[in-house]
């Protein structure tokens, strides 16, 4: 089969035997493959690919599809064709594949954000016998123990039985702390019994007593002592919890000094409270529910 033209084509005698044809056409596409420009980046032109190989078809009895347009691919020409077409919808639809996209790492973004959302910072203050060389240190303690806060900003006011109202270091503490109290930014407070008492007349704590109703099945709950008030001054109601064994468990591993261990007749305990003017007392029930249940679980 063949002409005489489709042999000189590839320049061969007529009548050439099939084998040589085939190393004759398999050389010509390699050197066609090969050839450059003068910039050196391939240089192939379709017209000489179509007129070899329509020779070599029309000798041999084969059928090229001259629609590749890169034939001497070494990748099926059915497998590019695929990645052509989607190619060419993509870029078709890129600004709705690009606000796709962007729409959905935006509701990433924000799932996590909600996500962290859910373990808010909460402001806590030691109020007595406890201290802390560097506060800093316990935010971060106090964030990987929890699964409530993430990183609680923490202060200390450091008062003891030999403390004087007339020393200028507490005086300065009780007007920090009677300031940040009026303003709401402090949520929780870990106090000693010796400083309750005297706050809880000032109707600095919040009333406990909806949220204990609430956990009245919880055995944790159950098992604590609680501080309530019956008197005439402040409304009456619960106002604290009773977590001096639990506290001194849950802090030993902290940053947390007990001054009650370096002063003589400073009796060690703890009460965990709730501000009154708490912007995020919610969240601060759910801290303390987490150190109870934690407290009754260890």
């Amino acid at each position: 089969m063949g002409t005489a033209e489709d042999y000189k084509v590839l320049g061969l005698e007529e009548g050439t035997d099939r084998e040589t044809v085939e190393r004759k056409y398999g050389a010509m596409l390699r050197s066609y493959k090969s050839r450059t420009d003068e910039y050196g980046a391939t240089d192939e032109d379709m017209e000489y690919y179509k007129t070899i190989t329509q020779a070599y078809d029309n000798i041999v009895g084969t059928v090229h599809d001259f629609s590749d347009p890169n034939p001497t691919s070494p990748l099926p020409f059915k497998f590019r064709n695929f990645f052509y077409k989607l190619s060419a919808r993509l870029d078709h639809y890129k600004f709705i594949i690009f606000a796709v996209l962007i729409t959905a790492v935006l509701g990433v973004l924000i799932y996590f954000q909600v996500k962290d959302a859910g373990k808010d910072d909460l402001y806590v203050k030691f109020v007595g016998a406890y201290y802390a060389l560097n506060p800093g240190e316990v935010e971060s303690e106090l964030g990987e123990k929890s699964k409530a806060v993430r990183s609680p900003q923490v202060s200390f006011f450091s008062v003891t039985v030999n403390s004087s109202e007339n020393d200028s270091e507490t005086a300065n503490g009780a007007v920090a702390f009677r300031a940040q109290f009026t303003v709401g930014s402090i949520d929780m407070i870990f106090i000693d019994k010796d400083n309750f008492d005297v706050y809880l007349d000032q109707y600095v704590f919040l009333p406990l007593d909806d949220f204990l109703a609430q956990n009245s099945n919880d055995p944790a709950f159950a098992d604590l002592q609680y501080y309530r008030y019956d008197g005439d001054r402040i409304p009456e109601g619960t106002y604290g919890i009773e977590f001096t064994q639990a506290g001194s468990e849950y802090f030993k591993d902290t940053s947390v000094m007990w001054l009650n261990d370096e002063i003589p007749g400073q009796e060690r305990s703890m009460i965990l409270c709730v501000c009154r003017m708490s912007k995020n007392a919610e969240h601060t029930l759910e801290y303390i529910k987490e150190l109870v249940d934690g407290a009754y679980a260890g």
